[in-house]
């Protein structure tokens, strides 16, 4: 089905931009978890460190966490790790696309009934 309003790229190329961007969130609670645990000063870093960079693009977030120190190049290549391993071995595609085509199946029936009883009850 032919999407107008998307320029160059294809509505999927901007839901795989949000997902990729959406799988650095991901890893980088999953690194900030590992490392309250074992590493306070590691996760106190990174935490000033989110606390002063929007993670909205997880490839600038990262390049820039590379950048900002030796110490934090580390923490951006094992934040790079980890969205790679989560991304190809832990997330459920086919539950995402399950759960996707329930939401909008659900949605749009909750809508038409709200939208019937609202209707029905103005032409009485």
């Amino acid at each position: 089905m032919y999407v107008p309003g998307f320029g160059e790229a294809s509505p999927e190329a901007k839901a795989a931009k949000n997902l990729h961007d959406f799988f650095n969130y991901v890893a980088v609670r999953i690194v900030s978890s590992q490392l309250e645990d074992y590493n306070k000063e590691a996760y106190e870093e990174l935490m000033d460190f989110l606390s002063k960079n929007s993670l909205n693009d997880g490839d600038k977030f990262c390049a820039d966490l590379m950048r900002e120190s030796p110490r934090h190049k580390g923490l951006a290549l094992r934040i790079l790790e980890v969205r790679s391993a989560y991304c190809k071995n832990d997330f459920e595609w086919d539950n995402m696309k399950r759960l996707a085509l329930k939401m909008v199946d659900d949605s749009n029936t909750r809508l038409m009934r709200d939208y019937v009883l609202e209707t029905s009850h103005e032409s009485e």
